[in-house]
């Protein structure tokens, strides 16, 4: 996979210092029952969804209060929940 993510820094103009955690970005979690060369199963990126997830919610929820600052949080939640929202 080392040719594949230095033709994706190349396309990206970035060479990423932690390789390692790349990888893992990329790797589906179906991937990870498949033995790599070295025969050991590599991680999935599930928790680095769960955490991505989490810190869109929190910079979606801080833009919501900034533009909406006298809404009450129940309304901010419904703004938040519905996909448009600050479209």
């Amino acid at each position: 996979m080392t040719a594949e993510l230095a033709t994706l820094e190349a396309g990206l103009g970035h060479t990423f210092r932690d390789r390692e955690l790349l990888e893992r970005a990329l790797t589906h979690k179906s991937r990870i029952y498949e033995k790599g060369a070295d025969g050991a199963f590599s991680a999935d990126n599930e928790q680095l969804e769960f955490l991505g997830d989490a810190i869109l919610g929190f910079v979606v929820s801080e833009c919501l209060v900034r533009r909406f600052a006298s809404f009450p949080d129940g309304r901010l939640s419904k703004l938040k929940a519905h996909r448009g929202a600050l479209a």
